[in-house]
This record gives structure tokens, sequence and C-alpha cells, in this order.
């Protein structure tokens, strides 16, 4: 479920500067931005929005355990956390976030310590070049050497979907598992895909039913 909290106080803010990958000791005010809670293997903890109110308060939107997360980094900073009500906020429809190439918390990705941002086109959650926070290292590297080991991609069919379960595995035509399926829309699909068959065009089957890579992550 989603939360919205108000956190308050510099030391708050610092501590959060320090252990996530948003820069927001360069948020301008009333920005919106994307962040990551890492492990040091750089996979997702948590995943969470931040909007800079001023220059010690900040209001934070999300759906797992991201207050836990803070607690554990916490030793002597102060701050106060005081919960808000989650605000109505236009969405997109399934089909417009699968287009989009938007992952979605359950199906692409969980926070538990399991997912690579860069495989989920979740880039944009990370500062260039902020120093150092859990994580990092990792990140940096693979970013270096250009792609991680798999990358969410856009799909599509012309067959019916009706019968498909969400995750379903991805095999090339001759049986090969290369991937997953995991969120759907009639005849259009993400998926989380191998780098060996990042190649539009290419077709793998979902329980026989073929897919045509047509778009893959930045």
């Amino acid at each position: 479920m989603k939360q919205r909290v108000l956190l308050k106080g510099a030391a708050g803010l610092d501590l959060l500067h320090r252990i996530s990958s948003v820069d927001i000791k360069h948020l301008k005010l009333k920005q919106k931005a994307k962040g990551l809670l890492l492990n040091p293997s750089g996979k997702i903890e948590s995943f969470f929005e931040i909007e800079l109110l001023n220059s010690d308060e900040a209001e934070i939107t999300f759906q797992d355990e991201f207050l836990a997360h803070l607690e554990k980094f916490t030793f002597a900073e102060q701050y106060l956390i005081t919960p808000l009500e989650v605000a109505p906020e236009a969405s997109l429809s399934e089909k417009a976030r699968i287009l989009e190439l938007a992952p979605k918390l359950g199906n692409e990705f969980l926070p538990n310590g399991e997912t690579n941002p860069l495989e989920v086109n979740l880039r944009s959650a990370i500062a260039d070049q902020k120093g150092c926070y859990p994580g990092q290292e990792v990140i940096e590297k693979i970013v270096s050497l250009g792609s991680p080991a798999r990358k969410l991609c856009l799909l599509e069919t012309q067959q019916n979907t009706e019968s498909l379960l969400i995750p379903t595995p991805l095999t090339t035509p001759d049986g090969l598992e290369v991937g997953t399926l995991t969120s759907l829309d009639d005849r259009f699909a993400l998926a989380i895909i191998r780098r060996t068959h990042l190649k539009v065009g290419t077709v793998l089957l979902a329980n026989q039913i073929p897919f045509t890579l047509i778009q893959v992550s930045l």
C-alpha cells in the first residue's frame, strides 16, 4: 500500500542523501525525484519518490519498508517523520505504463534485495557522479561496462493472451528459457530478458504464444 510521510530535519535529509541514489543536496525546491535504497550488491531494498519542500523538509512516497531501512542507518541523527494522507493522483493505464516501459513494484521488481535497478529501467532513479552510497560502486561498474545481464523490454503479439498468467517464462523457439514476462495488457507486454537475446525483432514464446521484441529499455 502506498504511504506518504513528511521528513523534517536537515540531519534526516543529509542521512537520506548519504544512503540513497538521490542527490538531495542538488534538488531544487518543489522538485520531485525517484530514489533507491540499495544493498551492497547494488540490488533494490526500497524505491521511493521525494519532493523537497525546503532546506529541511521533504515529502516521501513509498510502498515498501522504506522507513525500516532509514531507521537501520540512523544513529545520532535527529529528524521527525510525520505520516501524511496519500493524495489521489492521475495514474497511467496499464497499457500506457507498459508502452512507456515503466516498471511496477510487484511486477518488474520487488524491494527484496534481488533486483538490479539497471535491469528494470530505473536508471533515472540513480544520480550520476553523486558520490558514495551503499551499492554505488557496483552500479557504476555496470554502467561503465555498458549493460547489465538483463534488461526490461517491450514485446508485442498478434495472438489472444487471455490464457497467459503473469509472471510466465519466455523461451526461444527451441526451448531455451531467456526471460520472464512480467506485465501484460492485451497484445503488449513487458519482459525482463537476458542480454544475449536483446535484439529488436527477436521472437520469443510464452506458453507457445509468440511475442516479438520491439523495444529495449535504455
